[in-house]
Protein backbone atom coordinates (compact mmCIF):
# COMPACT_ATOMS: atom_id res chain seq x y z
CA UNK A 1 0.00 0.00 0.00
CA UNK A 2 1.15 2.90 -1.08
CA UNK A 3 0.28 5.07 2.66
CA UNK A 4 3.22 3.55 4.63
CA UNK A 5 5.59 4.97 6.61
CA UNK A 6 8.26 4.54 4.24
CA UNK A 7 6.65 6.35 1.10
CA UNK A 8 6.83 9.74 3.38
CA UNK A 9 10.37 8.86 3.87
CA UNK A 10 10.95 8.53 0.31
CA UNK A 11 8.78 11.85 -0.47
CA UNK A 12 11.38 13.47 2.33
CA UNK A 13 14.32 12.02 0.74
CA UNK A 14 13.03 13.45 -2.65
CA UNK A 15 12.44 16.88 -0.93
CA UNK A 16 15.82 17.17 0.61
CA UNK A 17 17.33 15.72 -2.89
CA UNK A 18 15.56 18.10 -5.12
CA UNK A 19 15.96 21.47 -2.55
CA UNK A 20 19.98 20.72 -3.41
CA UNK A 21 19.60 22.18 -6.97
CA UNK A 22 18.17 25.38 -5.31
CA UNK A 23 20.79 26.22 -2.90
CA UNK A 24 24.44 25.98 -3.68
CA UNK A 25 26.91 23.90 -2.06
CA UNK A 26 29.85 26.67 -1.62
CA UNK A 27 30.36 30.10 -1.60
CA UNK A 28 34.08 31.23 -2.18
CA UNK A 29 35.14 34.93 -1.59
CA UNK A 30 37.85 35.84 -4.16
CA UNK A 31 39.18 39.22 -4.65
CA UNK A 32 36.97 39.49 -7.78
CA UNK A 33 33.33 38.51 -6.44
CA UNK A 34 32.13 35.62 -5.38
CA UNK A 35 32.28 32.34 -7.30
CA UNK A 36 29.80 29.49 -6.45
CA UNK A 37 29.66 26.03 -6.42
CA UNK A 38 26.34 24.12 -6.65
CA UNK A 39 25.18 20.94 -8.56
CA UNK A 40 25.49 22.54 -11.74
CA UNK A 41 29.32 23.08 -11.32
CA UNK A 42 31.62 26.09 -10.48
CA UNK A 43 29.65 30.17 -11.67
CA UNK A 44 30.99 31.69 -14.91
CA UNK A 45 33.35 34.26 -13.00
CA UNK A 46 35.90 31.21 -11.93
CA UNK A 47 37.72 31.21 -14.16
CA UNK A 48 39.87 28.17 -15.56
CA UNK A 49 38.66 25.88 -12.74
CA UNK A 50 36.10 23.67 -13.20
CA UNK A 51 34.57 20.58 -11.06
CA UNK A 52 35.63 17.05 -11.73
CA UNK A 53 31.72 15.47 -11.04
CA UNK A 54 28.20 16.04 -12.59
CA UNK A 55 26.86 16.35 -9.41
CA UNK A 56 22.91 17.20 -11.34
CA UNK A 57 22.58 13.95 -12.80
CA UNK A 58 23.17 11.71 -10.00
CA UNK A 59 21.37 13.76 -7.52
CA UNK A 60 18.32 14.03 -10.32
CA UNK A 61 18.60 9.97 -11.07
CA UNK A 62 18.59 9.49 -7.19
CA UNK A 63 15.56 11.70 -6.85
CA UNK A 64 13.76 9.68 -9.85
CA UNK A 65 15.13 6.00 -8.13
CA UNK A 66 13.45 7.32 -4.91
CA UNK A 67 10.45 7.94 -6.78
CA UNK A 68 10.47 4.70 -8.75
CA UNK A 69 10.53 3.11 -5.41
CA UNK A 70 7.70 4.77 -4.12
CA UNK A 71 5.69 3.51 -6.94
CA UNK A 72 7.03 -0.10 -6.46
CA UNK A 73 5.35 -0.54 -3.53
CA UNK A 74 4.32 -3.92 -4.33
CA UNK A 75 7.36 -5.08 -4.82
CA UNK A 76 9.24 -4.92 -2.00
CA UNK A 77 12.26 -6.69 -2.76
CA UNK A 78 12.78 -4.65 -5.90
CA UNK A 79 12.33 -1.53 -3.78
CA UNK A 80 15.06 -2.66 -1.30
CA UNK A 81 17.51 -2.95 -4.11
CA UNK A 82 17.10 0.18 -5.46
CA UNK A 83 16.99 1.69 -2.20
CA UNK A 84 20.67 0.09 -2.08
CA UNK A 85 21.34 1.92 -5.35
CA UNK A 86 20.39 4.83 -3.65
CA UNK A 87 22.67 4.65 -1.03
CA UNK A 88 25.69 3.91 -3.66
CA UNK A 89 24.41 7.16 -5.61
CA UNK A 90 24.57 9.47 -2.66
CA UNK A 91 27.56 8.05 -0.87
CA UNK A 92 29.56 8.83 -4.02
CA UNK A 93 28.01 12.02 -4.39
CA UNK A 94 28.74 13.20 -0.78
CA UNK A 95 32.19 11.95 -1.65
CA UNK A 96 32.90 13.78 -4.60
CA UNK A 97 31.15 17.25 -3.39
CA UNK A 98 33.74 16.91 -0.22
CA UNK A 99 36.70 16.46 -2.96
CA UNK A 100 35.51 19.31 -5.35
CA UNK A 101 35.03 21.48 -2.25
CA UNK A 102 38.40 21.00 -1.04
CA UNK A 103 40.27 21.12 -4.07
CA UNK A 104 38.39 23.88 -5.50
CA UNK A 105 39.61 25.99 -1.97
CA UNK A 106 43.16 24.38 -2.96
CA UNK A 107 42.85 26.01 -6.77
CA UNK A 108 41.52 29.21 -5.56
CA UNK A 109 44.50 29.15 -2.86
CA UNK A 110 42.54 30.78 0.07
CA UNK A 111 42.09 30.17 3.52
CA UNK A 112 39.08 28.88 5.52
CA UNK A 113 37.70 32.31 6.46
CA UNK A 114 37.02 33.12 2.75
CA UNK A 115 34.90 29.89 2.38
CA UNK A 116 30.99 29.73 3.25
CA UNK A 117 29.52 26.51 3.34
CA UNK A 118 25.64 25.99 1.71
CA UNK A 119 22.99 24.38 2.36
CA UNK A 120 23.30 21.32 -0.39
CA UNK A 121 26.50 20.93 1.44
CA UNK A 122 24.47 18.94 4.11
CA UNK A 123 21.32 17.97 2.34
CA UNK A 124 22.48 14.52 0.87
CA UNK A 125 24.32 13.72 3.98
CA UNK A 126 20.51 14.56 5.34
CA UNK A 127 19.21 12.09 3.17
CA UNK A 128 21.14 8.96 3.81
CA UNK A 129 19.17 8.20 7.15
CA UNK A 130 15.84 9.08 6.13
CA UNK A 131 16.49 6.71 2.85
CA UNK A 132 18.09 4.18 5.87
CA UNK A 133 14.63 4.34 7.78
CA UNK A 134 13.04 3.58 4.76
CA UNK A 135 14.84 0.52 3.93
CA UNK A 136 14.47 -0.38 6.91
CA UNK A 137 10.80 -0.04 7.41
CA UNK A 138 10.50 -2.21 3.49
CA UNK A 139 12.97 -4.76 4.97
CA UNK A 140 10.36 -4.80 8.20
CA UNK A 141 6.98 -5.18 5.94
CA UNK A 142 8.91 -8.17 4.05
CA UNK A 143 9.63 -10.14 7.06
CA UNK A 144 6.14 -9.62 8.32
CA UNK A 145 5.00 -10.98 4.63
CA UNK A 146 7.13 -13.94 5.28
CA UNK A 147 6.00 -14.54 8.79
CA UNK A 148 2.54 -14.43 7.20
CA UNK A 149 2.73 -17.06 4.62
CA UNK A 150 4.62 -19.70 6.90
CA UNK A 151 1.32 -19.19 9.39
CA UNK A 152 -0.92 -20.37 6.24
Amino acid sequence: MIQRIQTIYLVLTTLLLGLTFAFPFATYTLGQGDVIFNAYGVSENAGEVSTFFPYYITIALSMGLALFSILQYKKRKVQIKVGRFIYLLLSVTIAFVFIDFYSLKGQFKIDSTAVSYGVSMFLPVAALPILFMANRNIRKDEDLIKSLDRLR
